[in-house]
């Protein structure tokens, strides 16, 4: 309810509209029944005919104001349900944009997409349903039950008892249903992972012709949910028939012990004609009650995967924590320096183990291994990425973990192995590297990535769109776009993880040109000793420990491994040092 209550808060004017809209509505359907009674039996029956048109005027006007009720708070529940799953929306993305890598990693992408979307919508409709029937239910049922009473209490009793017997059965229902729907949202982000991993995979599937097996994978999941879904609704089917059931006995019973009540003279016929109206009332709440009480079973499961996100720290909120005494100008341009740092993404297997090495401030760190050596791992924890498990890494003598996270990744420009841009125009793309910079400025970036030649080819040139994932460039272009982007953020530390990998060697030399001019501490990550032999040191990784630091020289005097990559990538035989 403090979740539910925050985003209601602003607006509460709306809110509390909604429920004195069905006050007016409900009072006009309770006034009908008693209207039509006084009709049949004092204007029919009781030979008094010049009432009934006054009487029924009375009850057209009585409906009128009903619908101008019912019509204002349908509008204000939908305005402030809207606006509420809007701020609800608005401030999930604004904590998973702020989210650690690891947060994310546990929490799962295709998780965090069925929460801002089903998850939310769900919420929402609840809280639209329930500003209206939540009131307009207990509304509509003590008011009936009072009309009721008012005609005749024996009758009225019997018809009571039955209708809360329906009742506890509706809750009975409800409790059952409640862990099914848990269930089920788990069954569903399971089927928005599979089905997200099949379209971006869709290009790999064709090449290899197995269709066949990414359709059987669709099958297992879509059939995993509808099995689940058929569960819950063969449960909930349960509740319409039983309340119905309930309504004709009650029925049943007004009309039998209503005769003995109008033999006897404690009832008239009108009063019968009324009861079993608002008998159809009472049995009307009890369904909208029914579906509110099934809406908000379905939302609690939904609300606890919000709140969820929403108690998770963000890297902002983490970091307030920290006393911070060291401005970002003291430490920006120092050494870079692991010491026995180990790191894990589960706790338990570890990527890095007692990683120790020291990064001069201006000059060049390569990094060499075999894939799955842990060399994309180690680069994302000088960003802070994610925080080591064990030891320290330092600026300057300042531990990572003391210095603010934003302040640090402001200096620090990172080209990922993917290469990632977002759809919109090439100037969009490059300037989130740096957010004022001119056409000038990002040509000459493009120059020195070579690829201004291509953006200068293209028609509408800086203006031109790329689709969602840049799918129409090529790799070699993305890669060099990316790369270019972190040359015109001009960082203090430019991390390079395996950028090279899809530009052919030239392009490559040209490149590594331009960035051996450019003052800031370098980390390459790269396959190719050949793109690395020149960097001041290069750190040879393996299974997630250094196997061996040094020159390109040093490291062929000392390591195996190291010259038998080097010359199975020259193929230079030469049992000699070869550097």
């Amino acid at each position: 309810m403090k979740l539910i209550w925050k985003y209601l808060r602003p607006h509460w004017l709306l809110a509390s509209l909604a429920p004195l809209c069905v006050l007016l509505e409900v009072w006009a359907e309770l006034e009908q029944p008693d209207l039509m009674s006084v009709i049949v039996d004092q204007g029919i029956l009781g030979s008094q005919p010049e009432i009934v048109w006054p009487t029924g005027l009375k009850m057209v006007v009585i409906m009128l104001l009903g619908v101008v009720g019912g019509i204002l708070s349908i509008f204000a529940a939908g305005k402030v349900a809207y606006r509420f799953g809007a701020d609800l929306r608005a401030d999930l993305y604004n904590r998973i944009s702020q989210f650690s890598f690891s947060d994310v990693d546990r929490l799962e992408a295709p998780s965090l997409i069925t929460r801002m979307g089903d998850d939310v919508n769900r919420v929402q409709q609840v809280i639209q349903a329930s500003m209206r029937l939540l009131f307009r239910a207990p509304f509509l049922f003590i008011g009936a039950v009072v009309m009721s009473f008012m005609i005749d209490v024996n009758v009225s009793i019997v018809l009571l008892m039955i209708m809360l017997a329906s009742f506890m059965f509706v809750i009975f229902i409800m409790r059952r249903a409640l862990p099914l729907f848990v269930s089920q949202q788990k069954k569903r982000d399971n089927f928005v992972a599979i089905v997200q991993e099949i379209l971006v995979g869709v290009r790999v599937t064709k090449a290899y012709t197995n269709e066949k097996v990414e359709s059987d994978k669709f099958d297992h999941v879509n059939n995993d949910l509808l099995d689940s879904t058929i569960v819950v609704s063969r449960t909930m089917s349960y509740m319409m028939p039983v309340v119905n059931f309930a309504l004709n006995v009650g029925i049943i019973i007004v009309i039998y012990f209503g005769a003995h009540e109008v033999q006897i003279g404690n009832m008239k016929l009108g009063g019968i004609m009324a009861t079993i109206n608002y008998l159809a009332q009472i049995q009307m709440a009890l369904m909208m009650a029914s579906h509110v009480i099934m809406s908000i079973t379905q939302a609690q499961a939904s609300l606890s995967r919000l709140k969820e996100v929403l108690a998770t720290p963000t890297e902002i909120e983490t970091d307030n924590q920290i006393r911070q005494d060291t401005p970002i100008a003291d430490y920006r341009n120092g050494d870079i320096e692991f010491s026995n740092v180990s790191f894990s993404y589960d706790g338990q297997n570890r990527q890095l183990s007692n990683i120790s090495f020291r990064l001069p401030q201006g000059q060049t760190l390569a990094i060499l291994g075999e894939t799955g050596s842990g060399k994309s791992t180690l680069i994302n924890l000088i960003p802070r990425f994610y925080d080591p498990t064990e030891g320290v890494i330092s600026i300057a003598g300042t531990p990572l973990t003391q210095i603010d996270r934003r302040q640090l990744q402001s200096h620090v420009s990172v080209v990922m192995q993917h290469s990632l841009l977002f759809g919109g125009t090439i100037r969009y793309n490059m300037q989130m590297g740096c957010p004022d910079a001119t056409d000038e400025e990002i040509l000459q970036a493009c120059e020195m990535a070579q690829i201004a030649d291509h953006i200068k080819s293209l028609p509408d040139g800086l203006d031109h769109i790329l689709e969602q994932g840049a799918t129409n460039l090529s790799g070699g272009q993305k890669q060099r776009l990316c790369i270019a982007r972190t040359l015109l953020s001009q960082p203090d530390i430019m991390i390079l993880d395996d950028s090279f990998c899809a530009l052919d060697l030239l392009t490559e030399s040209k490149i590594k040109s331009a960035l051996d001019k450019i003052k800031c501490t370098k980390i390459i990550v790269a396959q190719r000793i050949s793109s690395i032999r020149n960097a001041d040191q290069i750190l040879l990784l393996s299974a997630g420990r250094i196997e061996a630091c040094g020159t390109h020289s040093e490291l062929m005097q000392v390591s195996q491994t190291y010259r038998e990559t080097y010359r199975a990538q020259t193929g230079d035989n030469n049992k000699q040092d070869v550097a």
